[in-house]
């Protein structure tokens, strides 16, 4: 059995290593529950698009469950073919939330998978290829939301599928590979344009190094010169016109749900800078991996570059994206207040250290048991923290999670909170979203009082309204935007408080007709209003 696994294709070998590992971290755990903390507003918002699609929007139309005060439902931001693509499957086998994990983690596996191919290549051993896919899918970040449907690990990867073609078609010179690598490289990017940092870094990267360390190399490779230019012009032709119709269709439809430019750093105050670098720095950054991991493998590169192990072109590759780091930085500055799913474009760059480290790190030591110690300890740090970082995040209340060094008690804190928080609210009214979809007509539309956020409740029973999100029309107070509400078609409002809370003074005129009550979780009438 052990024979005939050790002889398997790399690819099947880093399949089996990845459902291992996700299995260990805790990832599969909570396959059949809803979405768990965090960021549960940006999960939904993607899901009840969606769930729209799964009900006959049109592609180029995407709807979310929000109806927003000039009356629509339309909005959107990156290219929705990954929710399109839910949409379809829910129409065709009914709404299971098991079915968004399956595609998120199935691409993501396949992806990994694939571009073990490519690193065994570069590696010229399967011990080291598979030593990189482990560092891949121990990246806790990924772990976190590589079951969610957030374009942020499809964009990711994309690339390493993108990748993966581009290998094909440098050693093949087939056209068919051209065209793969365009496909999921502007699908990247049409998912999250930030990933140019990375396509750029690359692209960049062979240029200088093209120019300065192979002067005559343009001529000998202009069929990959050409072909390389003309896929990268596509790609930004393709993201161009969809970011420019979803602009114009923002505006049309009038919706402001989504963003769809930059967060520069120059549009924060300073003492705002000054705690988003301190969160992102000291609680952030360890969700991509272990500082010291980071910091050792910094010195390392330097090392192994003084000492000429190098290839040049991987020393302008780590110039090129330091650089484009700093400028997803400057321009994505805001995004690092706490949506930490950003750190997922970044991932780039630490492989790209851990691929020196791996490739040359056996010549630390001449000792073959010294370098086994050296490489044993790298693979435990980053193991326990992946995994203590994982069932923080997931919930998982043991005895690793709770004596573990590699989660600060901020961090714990923060976790221990959103999931008290997710019990005492979402939760609940996930547990008994079908009895109120029994007692509210799909037809009908609902406020949702207490969410704040456009879909989180909306999404979750399935129905069209309102939340309190909606609050913010030029209303004297909070009583007339909800007399508002009910004659725009409001029927039910549904509010979610833990025990001894009092309710908005201006929402308690509509708080007399209770319909459900269960936990935490309340129905009131609003029909005779």
């Amino acid at each position: 059995m052990i024979t005939k696994l050790l002889n398997l294709p790399i690819r099947y070998q880093a399949l089996l290593l990845l459902m291992v590992l996700f299995s260990l971290y805790g990832v599969f755990d909570h396959f059949f529950d809803g979405i768990l903390p965090i960021h549960e507003w940006r999960k939904t918002d993607s899901l009840s698009i969606a769930l729209n699609y799964a009900k006959g929007a049109p592609f180029l139309e995407p709807q979310t469950q929000l109806i927003l005060a000039n009356g629509t439902r339309n909005a959107t931001s990156e290219f929705p073919i990954i929710y399109f693509i839910l949409g379809k499957l829910w129409q065709v086998f009914g709404h299971h939330e098991w079915m968004s994990k399956a595609l998120s983690i199935s691409i993501l596996f396949i992806a990994i998978s694939l571009f073990s191919d490519v690193m065994e290549f570069l590696f010229q051993q399967k011990r080291k290829a598979l030593l990189f896919v482990f560092l891949i899918a121990s990246s806790p970040v990924l772990l976190f939301y590589s079951d969610s449907i957030l374009p942020n690990v499809f964009a990711f990867a994309f690339v390493l599928l993108g990748a993966f073609g581009t290998f094909h078609f440098i050693r093949s010179k087939q056209v068919f590979w051209l065209g793969f690598l365009t496909l999921f490289f502007a699908l990247a990017v049409l998912l999250k344009i930030t990933t140019l940092i990375c396509l750029l870094s690359f692209g960049g990267a062979y240029f200088f190094y093209t120019l300065v360390n192979q002067n005559q190399s343009f001529k000998a490779q202009s069929y990959f010169w050409f072909s390389f230019l003309l896929s990268f012009i596509l790609i930004l032709v393709t993201s161009y016109l969809w970011y420019s119709y979803a602009i114009r269709y923002n505006e049309k439809v009038g919706s402001d749900l989504f963003s769809t430019t930059v967060r520069p750093i120059w549009e924060v105050d300073a003492e705002t800078r000054k705690a988003i670098w301190k969160q992102f720095w000291k609680h952030m950054l360890p969700g991509l991996f272990h500082p010291s991991m980071l910091f050792l493998s910094v010195l390392f590169f330097g090392y192994a570059t003084w000492k000429k192990w190098v290839h040049s072109y991987v020393i302008w590759l780590v110039i090129i994206g330091l650089l484009g780091l700093v400028a997803y930085f400057i321009l994505w500055f805001w995004v690092f207040d706490v949506h930490d799913y950003y750190l997922i474009e970044m991932l780039f760059f630490p492989l790209i250290l851990f691929y020196v480290l791996i490739q040359f790190g056996g010549r630390i030591s001449r000792s073959e048991n010294n370098r086994r110690i050296i490489f044993g300890s790298w693979i435990a740090l980053v193991f326990f923290q992946a995994i203590s970082l994982a069932h923080w995040s997931f919930g998982k209340e043991n005895i690793l999670t709770k004596n573990t060094p590699f989660v600060s008690q901020f961090v714990k804190g923060n976790w221990g909170y959103f999931h008290f928080y997710h019990r005492e609210h979402l939760g609940q009214l996930q547990a008994c979203a079908k009895e109120i979809q029994q007692i509210i007509p799909k037809s009908d539309t609902i406020l949702c009082l207490s969410d704040s956020s456009p879909n989180i409740q909306l999404y979750t029973l399935g129905r069209i309204g309102f939340t309190h999100f909606s609050l913010r029309e030029p209303y004297p107070n909070e009583t007339e935007q909800v007399k508002q509400i009910i004659r725009k078609g409001a029927n039910f409002a549904v509010v979610i408080h833990e025990a001894n809370w009092e309710p908005n003074k201006d929402w308690e005129p509509f708080l007399t007709k209770p319909v459900f009550q269960k936990g935490n979780v309340y129905v009131f009438d609003l029909r005779n209003f």
